[in-house]
């Protein structure tokens, strides 16, 4: 064993050491962001909000629901002309001060998924 560990300098253990912590704190990030991920299912009685890290459930009924506002994203210019058009994302209000951010970054049945939502809603007033 003293062979083979002997053969390191001190720098070599510097360097392996700093890549071992990059690295564990890249896999922390990753971890953490992929904790913000959620599916949507739409369902008779509410949305169900299901974190795909921790697999955790939550219901939200539609009579919790204040509004739903729909707001256009401009979309980014530069000197050579529009880069992108905008895009249109979904804030839903809810009773305890939360706010449900729906994006057709995160959602590609984002049309889908408001149309219904907004008729669940209307059907509650």
């Amino acid at each position: 064993m003293s062979n083979f560990f002997g053969g390191f300098r001190t720098e070599n253990y510097k360097v392996i050491l700093a890549s071992v912590l990059f690295l564990a704190l890249c896999i922390f990030f990753h971890i953490n962001k992929l904790s913000s991920v959620n599916e949507i299912t739409v369902t008779e009685k509410g949305i169900k909000r299901t974190t795909l890290v921790s697999s955790k459930v939550e219901l939200i009924p539609y009579s919790s629901i204040l509004r739903v506002q729909t707001e256009r994203v401009p979309g980014s210019s530069s000197k050579a002309g529009q880069i992108t058009t905008g895009y249109f994302e979904s804030v839903i209000y809810l009773e305890n001060g939360e706010e449900l951010l729906i994006s057709p970054d995160h959602f590609e049945n984002y049309p889908e998924l408001i149309v219904t939502i907004r008729d669940k809603v209307g059907n509650l007033a």
